[in-house]
């Protein structure tokens, strides 16, 4: 029985991180055509939020000119 749960865990793994590496394939294809349509289309393209970097809070992190 162990056998077996380490052979599944194992094929489990495997899979998990193919997936994985597929999601991220996705993912950077996406910024990728986001940001090429962002060169294309400039402003009039409307804001992804999770796709833009944070805006640093100066007054926050105490680097406030």
């Amino acid at each position: 029985m162990q056998a077996d749960l380490d052979r599944e865990r194992k094929a489990m793994t495997r899979l998990w991180a193919k997936r994985e590496m597929q999601i991220q394939g996705v993912i950077e294809s996406t910024v990728g055509m986001y940001g090429d349509l962002q060169g294309i289309a400039g402003r009039a393209l409307p804001a992804i939020e999770g796709l833009e970097l944070p805006m640093l809070d100066l007054k926050d992190s105490g680097n406030e000119p």
